[in-house]
């Protein structure tokens, strides 16, 4: 058996190697090879969120305002802190490694539901062997943010399209914190873990 343990780095995805690369200026709207050079560590944090979320001239103001405060508040690292961090590393390593399980989806919702302690004893029950069922939560007494975050989970590991970037404005239903974790664990679905490993808000 042999183990992949290929990396990207920042030569391989130099920006002038790419066919799209046309002086300083590329003929697409947006980066066709963005999730490799994330793993790379090509790419800062205000540019994946604006290729994870890309805005258009008649979308609501109110959540461009929203990404902007999120985007410029970056503090280095995806995770709240080192115990959000020690989560979800503990949380994969009891549960194994499981190569059709362990989607970018599945990273996602646990980054979620890892957030905080509470939300993690609540849902800890819901991943299984094969994937995360979500009628084993505990939501009993649950917290609006921690119902907000379970539900976003469950949108993301479905597949569904479920996350409307419209019912993400309401700061009354999403409070900025859940907002910000939502926005992050979109881009682990799309990226990957190495979403997980962006340390710089900006690139050059």
């Amino acid at each position: 058996m042999q183990i992949n343990t290929f990396r990207y780095t920042p030569k391989d995805v130099n920006c002038k190697l790419c066919t799209e690369y046309r002086g300083k200026r590329n003929r697409c709207p947006a980066c066709p090879w963005i999730a490799e050079r994330i793993e790379a560590g090509a790419v800062g944090y205000e540019e994946a969120v604006r290729d994870a979320f890309p805005r258009d001239k008649g979308d609501d103001p109110s959540l461009d305002g929203r990404l902007n405060a999120v985007i410029f508040s970056f503090p280095g690292s995806m995770f709240l802190d080192g115990e959000h961090r020690k989560r979800m590393e503990e949380l994969k390593i009891r549960m194994g490694f499981q190569r059709r399980r362990d989607t970018p989806a599945w990273y996602a919702a646990m980054y979620l539901l890892t957030s905080n302690r509470t939300l993690r004893d609540r849902s800890v029950n819901c991943f299984c062997k094969h994937g995360i069922e979500f009628r084993y939560a505990t939501v009993k007494g649950i917290s609006p943010h921690d119902y907000t975050l379970l539900s976003a989970a469950k949108d993301l590991y479905s597949g569904a399209s479920g996350i409307e970037l419209n019912a993400l404005v309401n700061k009354e239903v999403v409070d900025t914190l859940a907002f910000t974790l939502i926005i992050n664990a979109v881009m682990i679905a799309r990226y990957g873990c190495a979403a997980l490993e962006i340390r710089e808000r900006r690139r050059t």
